[in-house]
């Protein structure tokens, strides 16, 4: 009895010994992630949004990015909070205080995702000129199996017979020139493939040029916008309280001229209307995707920017097939025309009774255009070469079937327009000034984006041009644009 009362304690006291030596690993494995997890979330609020950039790792621009958005939310909300208060100076200077202190911590997230773009761009190219050696690879190997199969295809049965070689050889010969084809024909499948690639690649890299571009362009925005603040601030500092009243007056003031600038007509150059606020509001958003300031935008998309109404004038009053003094007898050229179809079929729209602009005889003998934007049909989408700014358009927006009659539409794809022409305006080859580089973009979105030389001079210097018009009406919208505070 005493043996089993014993035989059964050590038996417990085993089973114990066992559960505490499997559970003691587990402890100290959970002691040791929470202590990790500890050391880390330690580590990782010792990254500021503040510190140098240089030498950072991609993980470490992220914490800081991190860091940047957090204290960007809590500027907003203090913001909101003060923003609900009665008008004091006191309060305007407390508001100024948090719109300074956002606007740095917005310029320093957008250079730290400047920065990890660059980094993606850098890795984008070297992707890009790895996939381009391939192809010269395989080229030079495709130039040999051409020769090779090109010789042995030019030695016919009758010179077979005719020479000292064995119809053995013969033969061998011909599976030698299968092998051949066959490698041909690997070899090409391989360069399409590849070439398939590079112009994936190429685009990606594109899209994120033009998102750098853009945050670049916001980031300069905001500075201009902090310098403001930080001079309204030093006035409100200087004023005395006896001013408070005519400071209150000055405030209703300014508020009246938002309101004024936000109700603006805004006439598109295909007729639409719409206030300033809501055209500035349908692209604002897209600056930092597509990389071309709102301003330009709009005072590329206003009728009143155009050289004498010519884009503005007579449009949207014609339909495609109505008829008109040229070679094609009709309002459309005979090659837009397909396009133009498969458009309204893919919209489900009437194209006898579409509107489109008509021919203006100063301009060429053929009209066209389509929607608010004045987007030719080939420009928005060419059905025999698959091109076109309409995919562009459905990727930045992530719908099925963009329209060139619908106003968000047709503003995005003129941004894309834009960007794309900017691109050769600017940069270490182009214009370094703002105003030359809106002028030159617009003048290539007038005369087309291959325009160069006295030509894109000729619409982008003279005080007349169509470039240099674009561009004066910019700087008033990006002044307007400051004004709202936007």
């Amino acid at each position: 009895m005493m043996r089993e009362k014993r035989r059964n304690g050590y038996s417990v006291t085993m089973r114990r010994k066992g559960v505490f030596l499997i559970i003691l690993p587990v402890v100290f494995a959970f002691v040791s992630f929470v202590y990790v997890g500890v050391a880390t979330a330690e580590s990782d609020s010792t990254v500021s949004c503040g510190g140098d950039l240089d030498g950072k790792t991609d993980k470490e621009l992220e914490l800081a990015l991190k860091q940047c958005e957090k204290e960007i939310e809590e500027q907003k909300k203090l913001l909101n909070s003060k923003q609900r208060e009665t008008v004091t100076i006191e309060r305007d200077i407390s508001i100024l205080k948090y719109k300074i202190a956002k606007a740095k911590s917005d310029i320093r997230a957008r250079e730290i995702r400047i920065r990890r773009l660059q980094r993606e761009i850098a890795k984008k190219e070297k992707e890009i000129a790895e996939l381009s050696e391939k192809v010269d690879t395989i080229k030079a190997s495709l130039a040999s199996i051409i020769r090779k199969t090109a010789e042995l295809d030019s030695y016919t049965l009758v010179e077979t017979f005719l020479s000292n070689n064995s119809l053995s050889e013969f033969l061998l010969d011909i599976d030698n020139l299968d092998v051949l084809k066959d490698k041909l024909r690997v070899s090409l499948s391989k360069v399409r493939t590849l070439r398939e690639e590079i112009r994936a690649a190429k685009e990606e890299l594109q899209d994120k040029e033009r998102n750098e571009r853009g945050l670049k362009i916001t980031k300069e925005k905001e500075k201009r916008m902090t310098l403001a603040y930080k001079s309204e601030k030093e006035r409100l500092l200087s004023m005395s309280k006896k001013e408070e009243e005519r400071y209150k007056q000055t405030i209703a003031e300014k508020e009246k001229i938002k309101n004024e600038i936000r109700n603006r007509i805004f006439r598109t150059v295909g007729g639409t209307e719409m206030t300033f606020g809501e055209a500035l509001k349908l692209i604002q958003p897209f600056e930092e995707r597509i990389g071309v300031e709102a301003a330009l935008v709009l005072a590329v998309l206003t009728q009143e920017s155009a050289i004498d109404g010519v884009i503005g004038r007579n449009l949207g009053k014609c339909t495609y097939n109505q008829p008109a003094p040229n070679k094609s007898g009709t309002v459309m050229s005979d090659r837009q025309k397909p396009s133009f179809l498969a458009i309204m079929k893919e919209l489900g729209m009437n194209p006898n009774t579409t509107p489109v602009s008509c021919p203006i005889p100063r301009d060429g003998s053929y009209g066209g255009a389509m929607g608010p934007a004045q987007f030719m049909p080939t420009t928005w989408w060419d059905v025999k070469t698959g091109y076109g700014y309409k995919k562009r358009v459905a990727k930045v927006l992530g719908i099925e079937r963009p329209s060139p009659f619908v106003n968000l539409d047709a503003f995005v794809g003129t941004a894309l327009y834009l960007s794309d022409a900017r691109e050769l305006c600017a940069g270490p080859k182009g214009f370094s000034n703002t105003f030359d580089v809106w002028s030159c973009t617009a003048a290539k979105y007038y005369a087309g984006l291959r325009v160069r030389g006295s030509k894109l001079y000729r619409h982008m210097r003279p005080k007349y041009s169509y470039g240099y018009k674009v561009a004066k009406r910019a700087q008033a919208f990006q002044k307007d644009i400051e004004t709202l505070g936007l």
